[in-house]
């Protein structure tokens, strides 16, 4: 009898703990800061307190590995651009419906942006302000439908004297600790899926590359033929 009130308990104390609000507010602009919240307890992450001068202690020499010790590095697989392009719908897809799983308890407040984007040459700036413009368009619906999102703020513009993108605003998230499950079991499988096809397209353009040496030795074997004929 007495293990099953000790289970209980524990049952218990985990619904409650479920049901707590955790959150996080971002303001960017001159000055990146980050605050967290858990229940009533709150945080400030950024920008950090400044720290104690404290004695320095005194760093032991490493060993240096001899050259039969050294092995060599795997460079990790870059992502590019069109791999993020890719990936966006189906991400997308996975969090809407993570987001309906929450049923409206995500609650994006506050919600201020001001983007004003700029660069070098303005047939750029155009062309990337209509696709932030039709990406904000269409998430933006999406998003106030499965989020409670009482006062959004965002503005955007394009500036063609402007040689780079400000942005500044400030954004805060809340929502209670089962929707982050809930979310991330919505959303952590096709990431997982997304990640696995990446690495093996990874893997098949880096057999299809030559190595460096073998570049090098057919650049090697040109210069030379170019050499013979003057």
């Amino acid at each position: 009898m007495k293990a099953l009130w000790i289970i209980g308990g524990i049952l218990l104390l985990l619904v409650l703990l479920s049901l707590v609000r955790v959150g996080a507010v971002l303001s960017f602009g001159e000055e990146l800061r980050i605050r967290l919240r858990l229940g009533p307890a709150k945080l400030t992450l950024l920008p950090r307190p400044p720290k104690k001068d404290r004695p320095k202690r005194e760093k032991k020499p490493k060993k240096q590995p001899t050259d039969g010790e050294k092995k060599p590095k795997k460079k990790a697989p870059s992502i590019t651009a069109r791999d993020i392009l890719d990936a966006l719908p189906a991400l997308f897809e996975s969090l809407k419906a993570g987001l309906r799983k929450t049923r409206r308890r995500l609650r994006i407040d506050p919600l201020r942006i001001a983007v004003v984007l700029g660069g070098d040459d303005p047939a750029d700036v155009g062309e990337l302000y209509g696709m932030v413009s039709a990406a904000m368009y269409t998430v933006m619906p999406q998003l106030e439908r499965l989020t409670y999102m009482p006062d959004p703020r965002i503005h955007l513009e394009a500036d063609f004297t402007a040689a780079q993108t400000r942005a500044e605003g400030t954004v805060g998230l809340s929502l209670q600790i089962r929707d982050l499950f809930a979310i991330g079991w919505a959303f952590g499988r096709p990431l997982l899926r997304w990640f696995l096809h990446f690495r093996k397209n990874s893997a098949a353009r880096a057999a299809q590359t030559p190595p460096n040496r073998f570049r090098r030795r057919a650049a090697e074997r040109r210069e030379g033929r170019v050499l013979t004929a003057h």
